[in-house]
């Protein structure tokens, strides 16, 4: 072949590697600048030392970027010792879905409010932060969140009711934190699809709110508080609840009045004032603790109700029956 013609065949390859960038960027400018904000206001520690303002920041570790926008959609900070504080410049990432800091022990202080332009948030974790102050109202604006998870903080105060005005959100994690005053009864206004209430640990007081009667929880957990009153209300035939942990309040109601539904397989109630006797519904249960509490009676025979451990039933008024002594 001669040159003149091999210079012709190659002559359309040579045109598109002209026109092709040698490596495409795809990150937007505008998280790219964000990003290294918030890189800076953490003292460039070596948990981001991919961040490196020569390479893509869709290819930084600690992120995600959308496939088709590529604007950053995802950003997670996991078990590090990232000094300070939550960088508010987070906020300025307007199109994040999903955000998680996990066990990130040196960090303190306050939500920063710039989270309330974090319009597309759907997922949000900060567990394990030594966050402190009261939940911010202001959270109530993110109307696309299902899962809020601050679990493992020091955050005080109330309950804020703006909580209940965000449509879809299906998961409330509050464990382990400074807690005060009455569960919110705005609470049963929540849409969410299979809801999670988790509030142990923390130091909530008053009776539970009348409106959780009409509320077909998931999983509720509100153990280790200072609740009181009738808690038979979060039970029900019709429910689809398939754990509930009240364990460890001040609660005194009759369980022998109690209508449980076939899904609920955890139940611990121990810890509390309830009495009357244990209903034959409860043959359904695969985990149970009614320690410590007032209950009278002999344990229905069915399910696994015989082969629990004893230390499930003990420190009760007059129980009786396997795997406790036989009744007189």
């Amino acid at each position: 072949m001669s040159p003149a013609r091999r210079l012709l065949l190659l002559l359309p390859l040579l045109s598109l590697s002209l026109l092709r960038p040698a490596s495409a960027i795809l990150c937007h400018p505008e998280d790219k600048e964000v990003l290294l904000r918030i890189k800076s206001a953490l003292n460039n520690p070596y948990l981001l030392a991919s961040w490196n303002p020569d390479v893509d920041c869709c290819h930084w570790y600690c992120l995600k970027c959308h496939y088709k926008t590529h604007r950053v959609i995802s950003l997670f900070f996991l078990a590090s010792d990232l000094p300070g504080q939550i960088p508010s410049a987070i906020g300025d990432l307007t199109y994040l879905q999903d955000l998680t800091l996990h066990k990130l022990s040196n960090f303190s202080g306050p939500i920063p409010k710039s989270f309330t332009k974090l319009k597309y948030l759907n997922y949000m974790t900060l567990s394990w932060l030594n966050l402190t102050g009261p939940i911010p109202s202001f959270l109530g604006q993110l109307k696309n969140l299902t899962y809020l998870n601050l679990s493992f903080n020091k955050l005080n105060g109330g309950i804020p009711d703006s909580l209940s005005t965000i449509p879809g959100l299906g998961y409330i994690g509050l464990d382990r934190n400074q807690l005060t005053g009455k569960i919110p009864a705005s609470l049963a206004n929540l849409k969410g699809n299979s809801l999670y209430l988790i509030l142990s640990h923390n130091s909530l007081s008053g009776e539970l709110p009348e409106t959780f009667a009409g509320v077909d929880f998931g999983k509720l957990d509100l153990s280790r508080n200072m609740l009181q009153g009738d808690a038979s209300l979060v039970f029900g035939r019709n429910k689809s609840t398939y754990y509930i942990d009240i364990s460890r309040n001040q609660f005194a109601f009759d369980l022998s009045k109690v209508e449980l539904n076939e899904s609920l397989k955890t139940l611990d109630m121990n810890h509390n004032k309830i009495y009357g006797s244990i209903p034959k519904s409860m043959v359904s249960i695969q985990f149970l603790n009614v320690s410590y509490n007032r209950l009278c009676g002999e344990i229905p025979v069915g399910g696994q109700l015989q082969s629990f451990d004893y230390s499930v039933y003990f420190h009760n008024r007059c129980l009786c029956g396997a795997p406790l002594a036989s009744c007189k």
